[in-house]
C-alpha cells in the first residue's frame, strides 16, 4: 500500500504525520526548506532524512555525526554520554540542537582527555549558555581597569581576545590554584573574586577547544583556560534560553497558534487520525 501523509505548516513548526508517527520540526531548522520541499512533492523516500533525529543528524553534518544505541559518535567516536543525550532530546523536543552540535565539534578539539569528559559536568551544574557557534558563556571580575586583578597585566577591555600558550596552563585538575587564565560561573566569580575597589564584572565567551582543567575542590565553580574573548560588562548573569539543562520546556517560539494553522495545510486521508494536537587568579589571571 502506498504510504500518504499528513502536513501542517505554521509560522513556526512544519508538522508531519508519517508512517503512524507525528513528527514536529521547527522552521529555524536547517533541514526545514528540504522537508517542506519534500512533502509538497510527495517525494515520500526523502522525507525521514529530515524527519528522523539520526537521519536530520547525519544529514545535516554531512556523516560526521551518526547515532548508534541512543548515542553520538563524532566521526566514529564516542561523545560524552550526557552530550549525547542533551543534543538528542533537544533534537525530539523541537528546541534548537545546532548549537549542542557545534559545542560538540569544538569540544573533539580539545587535545585532552580528562578536560573534554570534565567540561560537560561545569556546563551542566552551573547552567551555562551555549552560544550559536558552539561556544559558551562564563564570568570573570576585574579591576576597574579593566586589568586582572593578580598581574594586573592581562588587559580584558571588552571586545578583546585575552590568550596564553596551552602548555603554560597547569592541566591538572588537582592542583586547584596554579597557572592559567580562570573563567567561573556567576556566584564564583561574583562573590569570591577580590579585584579591588570598583571592580567589574565581565561576561566572556570561551571556546571548549581552549578549556584546560576543571579544578577539583570548588564544586566545579571555576575552570581554567588558555583562550577567552571578553563580551561585555555585565550586572547579572546571562539569561540565555540556550541551557544545558534546560530540556523540559519548550520556549513559546515553537507554540503553535490555531489561526497560523489556516496557513498551509494538505492533508490526504490515512488509516488513522491524525493526532494534533568561570577564581581569582592568584596564579597567572
Amino acid at each position: 500500500m502506498t504510504k500518504k501523509i499528513n502536513w501542517l505548516i505554521t509560522d513556526h513548526n512544519i508538522t508531519v504525520n508519517y508512517d503512524g508517527q507525528t513528527h514536529i520540526v521547527p522552521k529555524s531548522d536547517s533541514l526545514a526548506q528540504k522537508l517542506i520541499e519534500a512533502v509538497k512533492a510527495n517525494k515520500l523516500d526523502e522525507i525521514p532524512n529530515y524527519i528522523s533525529v539520526a537521519k536530520r543528524m547525519e544529514h545535516s553534518t554531512k556523516g560526521k555525526f551518526t547515532v548508534q544505541d541512543g548515542q553520538i559518535l563524532i566521526n566514529g567516536v564516542l561523545a560524552p554520554r550526557v552530550l549525547s543525550e542533551k543534543i538528542l532530546k533537544f533534537s525530539e523536543e523541537g528546541l534548537p540542537y545546532e548549537p549542542l552540535i557545534k559545542f560538540a565539534d569544538n569540544l573533539q578539539k580539545n587535545p585532552s582527555f580528562r578536560a573534554v569528559n570534565e567540561l560537560f559536568q561545569f556546563l551542566e551544574k552551573n547552567d551555562h549558555p551555549i552560544t550559536e557557534n558552539g561556544n559558551f558563556i562564563a564570568y570573570k571580575k576585574v579591576r576597574s581597569d579593566f586589568l586582572d586583578a593578580y598581574s594586573g597585566t592581562f588587559d580584558n577591555s571588552v571586545g578583546n581576545t585575552v590568550e596564553m600558550p596551552r602548555n603554560q596552563v597547569n592541566e591538572d585538575s588537582t592542583q586547584t590554584c596554579s597557572h592559567g587564565l580562570h573563567v567561573a560561573n556567576w556566584h564564583y566569580a561574583h562573590d569570591m573574586y577580590s579585584a579591588g575597589a570598583n571592580s567589574v564584572m565581565l561576561e566572556v565567551e570561551v571556546n571548549p577547544a581552549d578549556v584546560v582543567a576543571v579544578p577539583i575542590d570548588y564544586n566545579n565553580s571555576k575552570i581554567r583556560v588558555c583562550k577567552y574573548t571578553v563580551l561585555s560588562v555585565v550586572d547579572c548573569e546571562n539569561s540565555s534560553g540556550l541551557r544545558i539543562t534546560n530540556t523540559t520546556q519548550q520556549s513559546s517560539d515553537y507554540e503553535d497558534d490555531e489561526d497560523d494553522e489556516e496557513d498551509e495545510e494538505l492533508e490526504d486521508e490515512l488509516d488513522t487520525d491524525y493526532p494534533w494536537e568561570e577564581e581569582l587568579g592568584e596564579d597567572d589571571d
